[in-house]
């Protein structure tokens, strides 16, 4: 899975965590353990209540163990 995450870097994309937290960023790197490297990054928080926040996080790493579902974000991040 390492190798397909190359065509990622300097691409935003959307991580689902394994604990279901959803954080979106720029790929700037990865190892082959597919702990992620995310720029720019912030998780989004749904909520009935109040709709979609956006919490910032900035430069942020995910470890691969926790990485359930990635992939690249297209239009409005």
């Amino acid at each position: 899975m390492a190798a397909s995450l190359e065509g990622y870097v300097n691409h935003t994309v959307s991580i689902i965590t394994a604990d279901g937290r959803h954080i979106v960023g720029t790929l700037k790197g990865f190892d082959q353990t597919i702990n992620l490297i995310l720029d720019e990054s912030h998780e989004r928080v749904y909520s009935s209540d109040h709709g979609v926040e956006q919490v910032p996080l900035g430069l942020y790493i995910v470890r691969g163990d926790n990485v359930y579902v990635s992939g690249e974000t297209v239009g409005a991040c």
